[in-house]
């Protein structure tokens, strides 16, 4: 069953297409190699034949048969290693002349072509020929020839080291593919595991990375990061939950009595029903709220985003809340150092200033000052708002950004919690990244974001941007 398996994985089958792309490749070096070096060989040895055949025809021209037969005889005796074959026969295989006993049988047929033989010896020894077969007048038959015993055992050795080089390494290959196979399905396996127990519920399984750094230590990287982001959503509902159940339950239990008293009362008073008003004023609030960050975060507002120009916004801001602050005795300074276009959508860029804004002349004492700037720095803008109110401390800053966080020292004024947990989720839905600082004293917000380039007289949008606007999702 397992073998099985394993033929089933895509590493194995991948491996064994390149096994066999590679034995064709093994292959054809083989056949390169033999063609370059053995058959070198072969056609040195035929064009050494064919001379001599050519040199035995012009003689036997001049002289006829019989002077033919006496030329082969000396070439016979005068070569003392024995390597050339001769034989003159007649028609029915007779020798005339040669060294050759006797007319081949599997050579009766054949003339005009190379072929090889088995040259009987003595003591039954046979030796290898590589021969020439031609007619050379009525009735006879000429065959000349050359010991080919070295090229014989070059073409068993050759063979020899082809059959187990490509066994071997065939053989390597395919033991190579059968361990990559069975290592990428042991980690594929402990990824499976580890998703089978997370869809168990055990939120907490991370996958295992061995750090050597490869595909599958990045696919468990990517997972094991997905794995955080959702368990921070399941998270962040939960606390949701948690805040509206228990944000909502002090409104919603007073709307309650002060229902049960306007319903006891034989004439309710205005004051009563205002005041229920207000409370259900509250409850609504809070919602809209958490639609507004609900639909921030899921990206919903990206097909309105356009090129537009902060300067304007900003001023439109300052200037809303210039009388809150004036009523206040608080000093609001809006400083525009720049013109910076970003792209975005103004309404919610507006909202998370406004919310900025309302926070700072909400904790601002009588007195104090507000500084509302508007910069840009390389490629990104920055808007910054410094109060001099009584701060957020180091430690709870990033507490703040939550839903439903409110300090000890908020408590004293209205508010459900959500402002900056809005500002947050524009600023991210911008590519941007929302930071809080002390002011000594006061808490300064500063909000980057990416700001549109200038190009040849006409706007540039940010890789990250750009792929907001064609409507590629980021990676």
């Amino acid at each position: 069953m397992r073998l099985r398996t394993l033929l089933h994985t895509s590493v194995l089958q991948l491996t064994l297409v390149y096994v066999a792309l590679f034995g064709a490749s093994v292959l054809a070096l083989f056949g390169f190699i033999y063609w370059s070096t053995l058959g070198f060989f072969e056609r040195q040895t035929n064009e050494t034949i064919q001379v001599e055949i050519d040199g035995l025809l012009e003689q036997y021209e001049r002289r006829g048969a019989s002077g033919l037969a006496d030329i082969i005889d000396e070439r016979v005796r005068r070569d003392d290693e024995n390597r050339s074959v001769y034989l003159l026969a007649d028609a029915i295989g007779r020798p005339l002349a040669g060294n050759v006993p006797y007319w081949p049988q599997e050579l009766d047929a054949l003339t005009g072509r190379w072929i090889d033989f088995e040259k009987p010896g003595e003591n039954g020894v046979t030796t290898p020929v590589r021969a020439g077969v031609i007619r050379v007048g009525p009735g006879l038959r000429l065959l000349v020839g050359r010991d080919i015993r070295e090229l014989a055992q070059i073409r068993r050795l050759f063979a020899q080291a082809s059959f187990y080089g490509l066994t071997l390494t065939m053989a390597l290959a395919i033991a190579g593919g059968v361990l990559m196979a069975l290592s990428a399905r042991r980690r594929l396996a402990e990824l499976s595991r580890t998703t089978r127990q997370i869809m168990a519920g055990d939120l907490s399984r991370r996958a295992q990375i061995r750090g050597t750094g490869d595909e599958h230590d990045e696919l468990a990287a990517n997972i094991n990061a997905m794995l955080d982001q959702i368990q921070s959503l399941l998270e962040g509902m939960r606390h949701v939950g948690d805040s509206v159940a228990h944000d909502l339950r002090g409104p919603l239990t007073r709307l309650l009595n002060r229902l049960e008293t306007v319903a006891a009362a034989e004439r309710p008073q205005r004051e009563d029903l205002v005041e229920c008003v207000e409370q259900v004023q509250h409850v609504l609030e809070t919602f809209n709220a958490l639609l507004r960050i609900a639909r921030v975060e899921s990206g919903a507002h990206r097909s309105a985003f356009a090129a537009l120009d902060l300067e304007r916004i900003v001023r439109d801001v300052c200037e809303l809340y210039q009388a809150a602050a004036d009523e206040r005795r608080v000093e609001l300074v809006c400083e525009v150092r720049t013109s910076v276009e970003v792209f975005g959508d103004r309404e919610l860029l507006a909202q998370a200033l406004t919310n900025l804004l309302d926070n700072a002349v909400k904790y601002t004492p009588s007195g104090g000052r507000i500084v509302v700037t508007l910069d840009r720095t390389d490629d990104r803008a920055r808007i910054r708002v410094a109060d001099s109110g009584p701060g957020v401390p180091a430690a709870d800053r990033d507490r703040v950004l939550q839903r439903f966080t409110r300090l000890d020292q908020a408590r004293s004024q209205p508010g459900n919690g959500l402002g900056l947990a809005l500002v947050n989720a524009v600023t991210t839905q911008h590519h941007g990244r929302l930071s809080l600082g002390d002011n000594a004293p006061g808490l300064v917000v500063t909000i980057e974001i990416p700001a549109l380039l200038r190009a040849a007289s006409q706007h540039t949008l940010p890789a990250p941007l750009a792929q907001v606007a064609s409507g590629v999702p980021r990676a």
